[in-house]
């Protein structure tokens, strides 16, 4: 799991542009599936087919983008102009070393004269180039970038790195599609692109499979992050089962069947209630007639921009209640 989280949270993916995350998984799910394939939007779908007489369509969902800066214009200069894709505060961006999917690396500059006056609009990209011809011999207007950063491990099983929320949850994907074996129903696992900008590419692939259940796998900050304020949510002690978020209230019976799955399992669990965060879960309880949809989180300390930590703890118990969880599906 360390291996595959490292590759994945390492890999430049963001909203729009997931095409370097989706390859790595495709080559990791695909010994595991019985069928895989990468719809219009880009979504990644693979189909571990059930062995049971009266199958459920179940749906398991990661999201495989991060947030981002766009290239909106080039200057004379060769310096990069660039607006933001959920990418947060622009503050926190300044003197960040960034990587195109090309591998194009840059670092953020400023035209403002102090940290409060930082604005996207006064950022700029220095990718070495001298003038524009240099600059857009290797990015074009509309190219877009992510935080260049390497995965680290702090202590014994504690990894921090970027983009954790939610490489961390494909990962836990593809080990939940490893370990199914001959399962009653139908499972689909959607890797899905551009949650970041409005869980755009959830909605088609959803309406496509038409689950009778959707799981949804996705990061958490922590309450024992600096300033995270009242969230209960504490890393290293077991997944996050989630009860509201900003876009969703999980229905009763589906919250208290992941419950007993965990209890069942031993799974350690802690509940979350966040509503200063979104996820695809939202989405998905208003595709079509709507389907019953939970959603388990994998919490994370964030401490800065692109700075994140996860306990590999969490990620194996978020495996092993999404297992539970499909493999004894009964609603």
């Amino acid at each position: 799991m360390k291996e595959l989280i490292t590759k994945l949270a390492e890999a430049c993916a963001p909203a729009g542009n997931e095409d370097n995350v989706r390859a790595l998984l495709k080559e990791a799910v695909a010994p595991h599936a019985d069928e895989v394939r990468v719809d219009v939007v880009g979504n990644l779908i693979a189909t571990k087919k059930g062995t049971g007489t009266d199958r459920k369509q179940l749906l398991l969902t990661a999201h495989m983008d991060e947030p981002g800066l766009l290239v909106v214009y080039v200057e004379e200069s060769g310096l990069l102009r660039v607006g933001p894709i959920a990418a947060g505060e622009a503050a926190y961006l300044v003197g960040q070393r960034v990587v195109f999917p090309n591998g194009t690396v840059g670092v953020v500059g400023t035209e403002a004269k102090s940290p409060g006056d930082v604005q996207f609009s006064n950022l700029v990209i220095d990718i070495g180039a001298t003038n524009k011809e240099e600059a857009t011999s290797r990015v074009q207007i509309g190219d877009s970038c992510t935080l260049q950063q390497t995965v680290a491990e702090l202590f014994p099983g504690r990894l921090t790195g970027k983009a954790f929320d939610n490489r961390v949850g494909c990962a836990v994907a593809v080990e939940v599609l490893k370990q199914l074996g001959n399962q009653t129903h139908d499972v689909t696992v959607v890797f899905s692109v551009q949650q970041q900008v409005g869980n755009r590419g959830i909605k088609p692939s959803a309406f496509a499979v038409e689950p009778d259940f959707g799981l949804v796998l996705d990061g958490v900050r922590s309450g024992d992050t600096p300033g995270a304020g009242r969230l209960e949510v504490k890393a290293g002690a077991g997944v996050a089962i989630k009860v509201m978020d900003q876009r969703v209230l999980i229905p009763g019976h589906i919250k208290n069947y992941l419950i007993e799955q965990a209890e069942a399992a031993g799974v350690a669990f802690q509940l979350e209630v966040n509503p200063d965060a979104q996820s695809d879960a939202g989405a998905l309880l208003q595709v079509q007639a709507g389907i019953p949809t939970g959603a388990l989180s994998v919490p994370l300390r964030v401490n800065g921009l692109g700075a994140e930590v996860v306990d590999l703890k969490d990620v194996e118990a978020t495996v092993k209640l999404a297992v539970a969880a499909l493999v004894g599906y009964n609603l």
